[in-house]
């Protein structure tokens, strides 16, 4: 190892803020101008090192926000965990807007009959939360009868985008016309980009229409270019959570729009848990349909948010790992989550020739026939041959906590509030079974319970009556055992404060 020459400091390289570049520089300094002595801020000098520090501190950071964006655990923008997780071959889930239906009928005094064209925009109340009212649209034509004639018409959250009228299909029985949002005129130039002017879109809405003069042709959305040909008419849509922005091929891997070509796209805006909402709660008609009125309205169920950055950090290695085929029990667990709208996956078997995978929805929701059956489809294609792949929903075990009479007890010192200390435990019982403490085959000991009510500031002590699942006996404060297929969820909650101010 080679001997430091004498007189010449090592260099510390892990300081890189204000205060490290500020003092090497002068120690540096001292040795080139040892004439030089002042270290008074005023010194003009002190003053030059101070702003070249302060210049090498913000470099400094953007040099270590790059890098950290650059690993998926630990990246914290949307946008760098969403291009990290396409790289690894994983499509994060995406919203989906709430779906329903609601009873239409005609007034008494209506003498004609009334057309209710789809689209039609209905309303909730205002929402406070939201600052706005939930607007749903209908997803049919309808005709009502007049004088109390009704209809039953489903209807989805959202808005359909865009104000140009398009017609598609013509000169054909099918020709119809549809909303849609101008996007612009190709350039015929390769892997062509165009963002999608509102926000927040349903990915699975998207539809694209190239004009190619006689007709307007539909191009289809694909997860990936990669996989498609020369010829094919393709296109990627990707969303950062504040934009969405639709690629076209480069001649290689998916064809480009010939220059000249006017590009639509028709889509809707919407979706997340907000639009799930309680039967009843949509209220009026938005475009004014004459002597028509809103008689009822279902529950809105089916509304998810985007996949949260912790879900994407953990199931995204997984769905790499896989290689897109199943071999091992975990393979097909791990393959599951590649399929938009599972977010937990366990994978059972007691044969060699048969593989049970229990799926469930993002905050544990209970998956639709649709999402089973597809997650089947994707699956049964990937697995060894003579295996027989079947999907279910998840079982949710309700986890009860503190009986109306015997309520949890968390026992406060008395310099502390009772309305904080109560908050904060709701809070960590919550969040001890929230969908992203949750997994299947959890284990929750009772130690750990205690735990963290003694963790909870002003807690002398917690004294726990029932922490039981709700389909066992309904006694004593035990460990939670869930079996493989089966997530805990929160039950009754019951709890009080003894003591403080």
């Amino acid at each position: 190892m080679a001997e430091r020459k004498p007189g010449v400091k090592s260099i510390d390289y892990t300081s890189k803020d204000f205060d490290g570049f500020r003092e090497a520089m002068l120690n540096h300094a001292a040795q080139i101008f040892p004439e030089w002595t002042g270290r008074s801020t005023a010194d003009f000098g002190v003053t030059l090192v101070e702003v070249m520090a302060y210049l090498g501190d913000i470099l400094s950071y953007y040099q270590d926000a790059a890098a950290r964006e650059a690993f998926l655990s630990t990246a914290t923008r949307r946008e760098s965990i969403l291009e990290l997780a396409r790289m690894l071959g994983y499509t994060p889930d995406v919203a989906a807007p709430a779906a329903g239906s609601v009873v239409l009928a005609t007034e008494e005094s209506q003498a004609a009959a009334v057309f209710v064209p789809s689209g039609t925009r209905l309303t909730t109340d205002f929402i406070e939360a939201l600052d706005r009212p939930l607007i749903y649209e209908t997803m049919q034509d309808a005709t009502l009868a007049a004088a109390g004639g009704s209809a039953t018409i489903p209807v989805m959250e959202g808005e359909t985008a865009g104000t140009t009228p398009l017609r598609i299909l013509r000169n054909t029985a099918e020709e119809q016309e549809i909303t849609c949002e101008t996007l612009g005129v190709s350039t015929g130039s390769v892997e062509q980009a165009f963002v999608l002017a509102e926000a927040p879109v349903v990915l699975d809405s998207i539809r694209v229409f190239v004009d190619e003069g006689s007709d307007a042709v539909e191009w289809q959305q694909v997860t990936s270019l990669l996989e498609w040909g020369p010829l094919d008419k393709v296109f990627q849509a990707g969303a950062d959570g504040r934009s969405t922005t639709l690629v076209f091929g480069d001649g290689l891997t998916g064809s480009v729009p010939s220059i000249g070509q006017t590009v639509y796209a028709a889509y809707r805006t919407g979706g997340g848990t907000v639009g799930n909402i309680q039967a009843n709660s949509v209220r009026d008609i938005m475009n004014g349909q004459a002597g028509v009125y809103i008689v009822s309205s279902s529950a809105m169920t089916g509304g998810r948010d985007p996949e949260s950055l912790e879900s994407i950090r953990v199931n995204a290695p997984k769905a790499h790992r896989t290689q897109d085929r199943a071999v091992s029990q975990r393979d097909y667990a791990d393959l599951a989550l590649s399929v938009p709208g599972v977010a937990k996956a366990r994978a059972l078997s007691n044969a060699t020739t048969s593989v049970n995978v229990r799926i469930v929805g993002a905050a544990n929701a209970i998956p639709t026939l649709d999402l089973i059956d597809k997650v089947e489809r994707f699956l049964q294609g990937r697995a060894v041959a003579g295996v027989r792949v079947s999907v279910s929903p998840g079982d949710l075990v309700k986890v009860n906590m503190g009986k109306p009479d015997d309520p949890i007890v968390l026992g406060l010192y008395p310099n502390h509030r009772r309305e904080d200390a109560l908050r904060a435990g709701k809070q960590a019982l919550q969040q001890l079974l929230s969908d992203a403490s949750s997994s299947f085959g959890m284990t929750i000991p009772i130690s750990r319970v205690y735990r963290i009510l003694d963790g909870i500031p002003g807690v002398e002590y917690a004294r726990i009556s029932l922490f039981a699942r709700a389909d066992g006996v309904q006694s004593g404060a035990q460990d939670v055992i869930c079996r493989d297929w089966e997530i805990p969820v929160p039950g009754d909650l019951y709890i009080v404060t003894d003591g403080g101010l």
